[in-house]
């Protein structure tokens, strides 16, 4: 196995940190495959079903925070709370862009790996905002 497995008692399992789709699919497969050897579940075909993907990145530039916070709509930035921004972009269907001022990029709450590529199409356009602070 690559990656977590949880378990839970309603018969849910959920893989973590799985680099692939395939290698969840992998791992879940695997994890149902011991609890049927152990004797705790009947034999069953498992459903697999993407629900959240997560994608780092890096722009190759630093970034001004505040400056990028004051331009964009539907961006969260409290350093207080949090040292990046968050950008809410709506055609990312609630999922998230998180910006570092040394450059660094999350994409998390993706649903499909589409959705990763009009983010990442998204943070382009967006580097033209950064540059203008």
């Amino acid at each position: 196995m690559k990656a977590k497995v949880s378990i839970f008692s309603t018969g849910k399992m959920i893989s973590a940190g799985a680099k692939s789709y395939n290698s969840a699919k992998h791992d879940l497969k695997h994890a149902a495959r011991r609890l049927e050897e152990l004797g705790l579940v009947n034999p069953v075909k498992i459903a697999v079903k993407l629900e959240n993907i997560v994608a780092n990145g890096e722009l190759r530039q630093s970034v001004d925070i505040e400056a990028l916070a004051r331009k964009l709509p539907n961006t969260i930035y409290e350093p207080e709370q949090f040292s990046g921004a968050i950008y809410y972009a709506k055609e990312l269907e609630g999922a998230s862009i998180l910006i570092f001022a040394n450059g660094k990029v999350v994409f998390a709450g993706l649903k499909s790996p589409e959705m990763l590529k009009v983010g990442m199409q998204i943070l382009l356009e967006l580097t033209g905002l950064i540059d203008e602070s």
